[in-house]
């Protein structure tokens, strides 16, 4: 249970941990609960991706940012005394720097402030919201150097997304693609893509016919939803094993988080994790993990079992019939995360430009921003050379002892 600790108001009285820029009153919160039922109301109308969510965010706070010992800062913009946009975030000490980045790191696909439609005038020009900001979080007693927001959309429901378009963002790390769904699978792929869908769906239909076909299915409780986890886990963990990359999902508070996710779908009815999968031949072959806001599915991950059955590439399976179920259910649109992995994008058909934005706030802030800036472009050039790419994963595997690639355990 989330309780509030501290809050300071900006731009209410001219104190020391009070600053005012214009219209704007940025409060600086220790965590959520005092506004829960506005953050939650704001959320409904406004269409929010799960991520924007106040669970999504209670979830991590009692976990991620308590086992890492990440400070929890929760920014509350008000615009004529009308609460306009939550912006949350999480402090962690990076080297010298104490860097807010938003809630659920690598985990969260989409990290863009919640805004109110009504209100959206008061904070749309991004340099004054950066500068109301910034000033807040300089007079609140938590010390921050810099914010780093990206995933920023640049718009989203076909509106804005304001901090999105100032001057000092650039491009985001990672791309974001998205489906949009009518009311049938066949109408949401299109002509060309269903033909390609149908033969390959096909394929595996028949293949699975000596085993008595296969099943798709939904986590039908908690229990059943934390067995499927735990076996995603163990999969997840293997694949990265054998590609030489460190398993995001061992981190500190981070099974906690998953955990406290699906905890809420089954006690609060929050739809913040739901787990699909395939079953065929007496086992589980692929899990799927999604949290589902303003009629949208978002993919948080994806694993397939390592043995015999890879052949009829299951993860293409079970997004097929998820898409499927997806379409019955009235969804809207449908994404799996941010990623160039060839599998994703047999499956979506329109990018969703995101942005990175670093604000520094202090000096020291400043100096950060430009070292971040030039791992960014070395990051950006290794993998816009498919050569460097390559050779480059090759010396990660060298140093963490793997002899020989492993294969893509989701490029199904």
């Amino acid at each position: 249970m989330l309780r509030i600790e501290d809050a300071f108001h900006v731009g209410e009285q001219p104190r020391r941990d009070a600053m005012s820029d214009g219209p704007l009153t940025v409060s600086v919160l220790r965590d959520g609960a005092a506004i829960e039922r506005e953050w939650r109301a704001m959320a409904a109308r406004a269409d929010a991706s799960v991520y924007q969510q106040f669970g999504w965010t209670a979830a991590w706070a009692e976990s991620i940012a308590r086992e890492q010992a990440i400070e929890p800062v929760i920014l509350a913009i008000r615009t004529a005394g009308r609460l306009a946009m939550i912006l949350p975030l999480g402090v962690e000490r990076i080297g010298p720097l104490r860097i807010a980045r938003y809630p659920g790191g690598e985990h969260a696909n989409i990290r863009m402030p919640l805004t109110d439609a009504d209100c959206r005038g008061g904070v749309e020009d991004p340099v004054a919201l950066a500068k109301a900001l910034r000033d807040a979080l300089r007079a609140a007693p938590t010390a921050i150097d810099l914010i780093d927001l990206d995933a920023l959309p640049l718009q989203w429901n076909g509106a804005d997304v304001p901090l999105a378009h100032h001057p000092d963002a650039k491009p985001a790390r990672l791309p974001l693609g998205r489906l949009d769904l009518a009311a049938d699978l066949a109408t949401t792929l299109g002509p060309e893509r269903r033909g390609r869908k149908a033969k390959k769906h096909r394929s595996q239909v028949n293949a699975l016919a000596p085993v008595g076909g296969y099943r798709f299915r939904r986590a039908e409780s908690e229990a059943d939803a934390l067995a499927l986890f735990a076996q995603f886990r163990a999969e997840k963990a293997a694949w990265f094993a054998r590609m030489g990359i460190d398993d995001s999902f061992a981190e500190p508070g981070v099974p906690a988080f998953f955990h406290a996710l699906i905890a809420r779908r089954w006690r609060q009815h929050e739809a913040l994790l739901d787990l699909y999968a395939i079953e065929f031949d007496g086992s589980i072959r692929a899990i799927f993990g999604g949290g589902e806001a303003g009629g949208r599915l978002s993919g948080y991950f994806l694993s397939v079992s390592d043995d015999v059955w890879r052949r009829i590439t299951p993860g293409e399976l079970l997004l097929h019939d998820l898409t499927a179920h997806a379409c019955a259910a009235g969804l809207t649109a449908f994404d799996l995360g941010r990623g160039d992995d060839r599998y994703k994008w047999s499956w979506l058909q329109t990018a969703e430009p995101q942005v990175r934005l670093i604000l520094p706030v202090t000096l020291r802030g400043r100096a950060g921003l430009a070292m971040i800036r030039m791992a960014d472009r070395l990051e950006q050039r290794i993998r816009s050379n498919e050569r460097l790419f390559r050779l480059a994963k090759a010396i990660r595997r060298r140093i963490r002892g793997q002899e020989s690639p492993a294969s893509d355990q989701t490029a199904d």
